[in-house]
């Protein structure tokens, strides 16, 4: 006999972007969140009145029903443009990406880049990392000065320690024909994966998905500590245990296996192999408005700390007060990394966004800020999808359905958390015979 989904006690771990796509295929389920507010990386965080995001977020989806439930579900949307998007390194702004507007490189710089760029381009390659794969699309002068320098910024580690699964809808591999384009004058077909995107007119990023969380069965500050898959319960550092039949995760992997009892060595073993980066947001608020007009930038100096500075009015124009720019810069750390001292990186991170921008710290700051989250990016080195396969594929067995990206420790955009977690449900009920 099919069983509902309210006959069963369905548990999910983290209110993040999986479990709202799960929650909302089995809205009956139970959603037990650490964290004092759902959302996951996808929540936005608000300074003196203006929504901030855990870095860079943007929605260029092309699946068309998950475009139409975010806009739906943010009412009002600002459509924008990618092609403003610079680069700055050494004192230049550059066009995004760098192979494709050399032009804006000194002359000197720019034959040696087509140079490398050429002979690139007549090698054979079967780059076996990051940094093999740069240097046959790139050359050897972009790889050196810009993507590696970047790596080290934004992943914390050298490009040969990255394999390349990851790179596929994030990097654009050279086309010779438009680079060279691009070093003579402004005639560049457009590579980039998305020339337009959209963003909520208020409320942040976190504005495409507030309204998706009402009226499911939501605990905020739940961690759960210890979850006994033998005796179907979760135990947490606040409030009482709670019984499962199914369990749905899309917490990290690492803290998922850690919380686990009577777990196999291999498994934890495997757990340890994962790595990640942590993010700090400082956000910024300042008096004068336009000072530019891209939605973001990459640095590509390593003497600033930031690696990507965004400016949510670029994003959302009215959501910003008259008369001031908003800023966010983004620093990286590997996870095991220390941060020092807040303050000083505060201080620090202000007066190099001043330098950049033209602004006067003493005079023109109005408000800043430092957001800290735990979890950026998983970082796609060369154990990844061995560590994640074996983890995963002992949950499944024992049945724990983990999803989305931190729960697969894959990258995913925003529509594939979202998606990973409806099939995950989807799955679930054809598989347990849930009506």
């Amino acid at each position: 006999m099919t069983r509902t989904a309210e006959d069963r006690a369905i548990v999910v771990l983290g209110a993040g972007l999986a479990g709202l796509g799960f929650a909302r295929e089995i809205p009956t389920a139970r959603i037990f969140e650490a964290k004092p507010h759902p959302g996951g990386h996808a929540y936005s965080h608000e300074t003196a009145g203006v929504a901030f995001d855990e870095g860079a977020h943007i929605s260029h989806t092309q699946d068309a029903e998950f475009r139409a439930l975010i806009n739906n579900a943010a009412g009002r949307v600002h459509d924008g443009q990618a092609r403003s998007v610079r680069n700055y390194w050494q004192g230049h702004w550059t066009g995004y990406p760098i192979q494709n507007n050399l032009r804006d490189l000194p002359a000197d710089l720019r034959v040696r880049a087509l140079t490398d760029l050429v002979l690139a381009a007549t090698q054979p390659a079967q780059p076996s990392n990051y940094r093999e794969w740069c240097l046959a699309n790139y050359g050897s002068f972009l790889t050196d000065e810009f993507y590696e320098v970047f790596t080290t910024k934004y992943w914390r580690r050298d490009a040969t320690d990255l394999a390349t699964d990851w790179l596929s809808g994030r990097l654009i591999p050279s086309d010779l024909e438009n680079i060279i384009r691009g070093a003579i004058g402004d005639d560049v077909a457009d590579q980039s994966k998305f020339s337009s995107f959209q963003y909520p007119e208020s409320g942040g990023f976190f504005g495409f998905f507030e309204q998706l969380y009402t009226d499911l069965d939501l605990s905020l500050g739940r961690a759960a500590t210890e979850i006994d898959l033998n005796r179907s319960r979760l135990s947490f550092a606040s409030g009482p245990d709670e019984h499962f039949e199914i369990l749905a995760s899309s917490i990290p992997l690492p803290a998922l296996i850690d919380a686990i009892k009577d777990v196999p060595q291999s498994v934890k073993e495997a757990a340890k192999k994962l790595r990640h980066t942590k993010l700090r947001c400082v956000n910024l608020i300042v008096a004068g408005a336009e000072l530019t007009d891209s939605p973001w930038c990459y640095i590509y100096d390593h003497e600033i700390d930031a690696a990507r500075v965004s400016f949510p009015g670029t994003l959302a124009p009215a959501s910003i007060p008259a008369g001031t720019t908003a800023i966010q810069a983004e620093v990286f750390r590997d996870a095991l990394e220390p941060w020092g001292d807040r303050d000083v990186l505060a201080e620090r991170t202000v007066s190099q966004m001043a330098n950049l921008f033209g602004f006067d710290p003493a005079h023109d700051l109005r408000a800043v800020d430092v957001v800290d989250c735990s979890h950026a990016y998983v970082v796609s080195d060369h154990n990844r999808a061995s560590a994640a396969a074996h983890i995963l594929d002992w949950l499944e067995t024992n049945n724990v359905y983990s999803m989305g990206l931190y729960g697969r420790w894959k990258y995913l955009w925003s529509d594939g958390a979202y998606r990973s977690g409806y099939e995950t449900a989807r799955n679930l009920k054809a598989a347990h015979g849930i009506g």
